[in-house]
């Protein structure tokens, strides 16, 4: 899958630094940056980009990426060029090759079910109580097995089986953030969540776990393992989980691996569990977060985590903020406003309301980019391969340069003092954007969930239900030229939040309106 990748990750910080890195580096740059969103980091990143990079060089001749001594990998389009040290001399790396080692076996086998099966029952995106009379019938009939999870996390052909425990107190809910992710400072990549658990395993499947495979058996153990009470380590029955739902994500490369089955521990002693902590160092700042009175801002959790409030606390929804203001100077005077978001994302909803509310006059990128490229636009140009055809004109060396002149070039012509700009995908296009504009640049950044994306993309293209599958969505959304757009979030000046579609998405731009009026 094209989403955000370790291989990704990597790319893009050799590219920065133009320099052999280490494993540990890449990760830790990348975390620096915020290219790792919540849900995409293993519990040992490093490993896992060693592993995933290693793999990539062994099992693809052309790979991007080369060994340039043990440890150390850099891009093979870098090589000739690289300058060394500063104030070296300039000479080309030579390829290292790898003594070719057996891999470790893995300690821990993972239950996992064929992509193609999962097809036939997880058609959608986000959460789906599928199977309600028996709802985990459809992995028992299947023909599961149990893969090493090292192997397990660098196979797209399967999907594995974790468990998603909500523990829950009459209206509240007990949320957490992991340790290893406290570098990931990007707004959108909360990692605060409402779920434990972990990979179903071979040992979680005992003689009293048979009939489901070991799943609630595995929830209660982690639960066990996570929390400490005063009494101890709680210990839960696993026939007293509830059964909610399953979460299938494929929007993201670590979603597209795995699906989880969502239970809720509804605790009893509450005189005990209102003082829990951690048992495991991963498990930080711990709280009882009520779903009724309490305000929850959606975008500090993991996108899981916004998946099981959405589904199940509806009622906590109505304190949910619906924008972010980061900068408001910039709209009292002539500018360009660009609006930014992924396909479905309600950027289209958004453009009209600003043009007719504030009398914008509107460029749309992708015309200005298919004349550059002298193909149609979309949808004279099917939306596959007008992708494509961006992604090459992206990559070339003066691609965003010249898009981002041609868009300043044409917000000029407008004549007018608010320009709005919709559909730019790339960083560099923005920065160029800015750079050559007369006008000063601000940008709208239109954040909205896949499973809300999926159905107002469906919605918008006219499609029935039986026209557009989620993965002709997906393969869409996930496309390369659009991998690089959540990131542009770090620069923008006001950030809308489309939970549920255009409905209450309007009410927020009502709102923002209001507020941008100083009412």
């Amino acid at each position: 899958m094209d989403d955000i990748t370790y291989l990704w990750v990597a790319q893009t910080v050799l590219r920065k630094h133009r320099r052999p890195l280490k494993a540990r580096e890449l990760v830790n740059y990348g975390l620096e940056d915020g290219l790792f969103p919540a849900t995409g980091l293993s519990r040992t990143p490093q490993k896992s980009m060693q592993a995933r990079l290693s793999l990539d060089i062994l099992n693809n001749p052309s790979s991007a990426f080369v060994r340039t001594s043990r440890g150390k990998f850099f891009l093979r389009e870098l090589l000739q060029n690289y300058e060394g040290a500063p104030g070296g001399k300039s000479q080309p790396l030579k390829i290292y090759t790898a003594e070719r080692r057996e891999p470790i076996a893995s300690t821990e086998n993972v239950l996992c079910l064929s992509q193609g099966y999962c097809s036939k029952y997880l058609d959608f995106q986000g959460i789906d109580r599928i199977g309600v009379s028996d709802p985990l019938m459809f992995i028992r009939n299947s023909d599961f097995e149990y893969l090493p999870r090292t192997l397990a996390e660098t196979r797209n052909d399967y999907k594995q089986v974790i468990t998603y425990t909500v523990i829950q107190h009459q209206s509240k809910i007990l949320s957490f953030r992991r340790g290893l992710y406290n570098r990931a400072a990007s707004f959108l990549r909360g990692a605060h969540c409402v779920g434990f658990g972990g990979h179903v395993t071979d040992d979680d499947r005992t003689l009293f776990s048979v009939n489901d495979l070991g799943i609630r058996q595995n929830a209660a153990r982690e639960i066990g393992e996570e929390l400490l009470l005063p009494s101890g380590r709680p210990n839960i029955d696993p026939h007293a989980l509830e059964y909610l739902g399953i979460i299938n994500d494929n929007s993201s490369d670590v979603g597209v691996r795995h699906f989880a089955v969502v239970m809720r521990y509804w605790v009893e002693d509450w005189s005990n569990w209102r003082r829990v902590s951690r048992g495991e160092a991963s498990i930080n700042r711990l709280r009882w977060l009520d779903t009724i009175e309490d305000t929850i801002n959606l975008s500090d959790f993991e996108y899981w985590s916004q998946l099981t409030i959405r589904k199940f606390y509806p009622s906590s929804m109505a304190m949910v903020p619906g924008f972010k203001i980061q900068n408001r100077s910039a709209f009292g005077k002539p500018h360009i406003l660009c609006i930014v978001g992924s396909i479905g994302s309600g950027k289209s909803a958004t453009s009209k309301f600003f043009v007719q509310r504030y009398g914008y006059t509107e460029i749309n990128s992708g015309n200005i980019l298919a004349k550059l490229m002298g193909i149609p636009p979309v949808p004279e140009s099917p939306r596959h391969d007008f992708q494509s055809a961006a992604q090459r004109f992206i990559e070339t060396t003066d691609g965003p340069t010249t898009l981002g002149s041609r868009l300043a070039h044409e917000a000029e012509q407008a004549n007018t003092p608010r320009v709005l700009i919709d559909g730019i995908r790339h960083p560099q296009t923005l920065e160029a954007l800015k750079s050559t504009s007369q006008l000063p640049v601000v940008m709208l950044y239109v954040y909205t969930p896949p499973d809300t994306a999926f159905e107002m993309y469906r919605d918008r293209e006219g499609h029935g239900e039986q026209a557009t599958t989620l993965s002709a969505f997906i393969a869409l959304y996930t496309a390369p030229v659009e991998s690089q757009i959540r990131y542009m979030i770090g620069e923008a000046d006001i950030i809308t939040f489309n939970w549920f579609g255009l409905g209450a998405y309007e009410q927020a731009l009502e709102q923002l309106t209001e507020k941008l009026n100083g009412r």
